[in-house]
């Protein structure tokens, strides 16, 4: 399962990610994150495939998130 979830957020209707973790404040896979990757104001869930996210930050945030050294996905 991915810890990335595509939303839309609020004054813009493109496509952004969102990361669930534990060790983010304010994430759980039942509520919705308060903010983007990229740092907007998350709106709503989006049905969009991650692959087909708009937002170019978000998209360039994705891999230093998962690089960071304390970030860990289990399977």
């Amino acid at each position: 399962m991915s810890p990335f979830r595509t939303v839309t957020a609020a004054g813009d209707q493109i496509t952004h990610l969102v990361v669930i973790s534990p060790a983010l404040r304010g994430t759980s896979p039942d509520g919705l994150p308060m903010a983007t990757l990229c740092g907007c104001a998350v709106e709503a869930d989006s049905s969009t495939p991650i692959h087909d996210v708009e937002c170019l930050r978000c998209l360039w945030r994705a891999p230093l998130f998962m690089g960071l050294p304390a970030y860990e996905v289990q399977p």
